[in-house]
């Protein structure tokens, strides 16, 4: 990674830290709790995410009776999702 794109990326993670700080402080003064309502990910992103792309590709082929080679496109996809290109 470059020393401009390094340092853009610390100024954003700063300035999203700051702006969690800042919802949390309201959200607590406002007495609401926030419970997050994203389903936890399945074991194919737990994979992907652990860095086992092998393994999800052969679980994602089982699960979904694709070959190795859609498989290999679909994890692909879910990695740059979850932005792990």
């Amino acid at each position: 990674m470059d020393p401009e794109t390094y340092k853009r990326l610390n100024s954003l993670e700063y300035q999203f830290g700051i702006l969690d700080r800042k919802v949390t402080l309201l959200l607590n003064h406002l007495g609401i709790q926030y419970t997050d309502a994203r389903p936890p990910p399945d074991e194919i992103e737990t994979l992907i995410l652990a860095g086992d792309r092998i393994k999800a590709m052969k679980l994602y082929e089982a699960k979904h009776g694709v070959n190795l080679l859609e498989a290999k496109r679909a994890i692909e996809q879910m990695a740059a999702r979850l932005g792990l290109s």
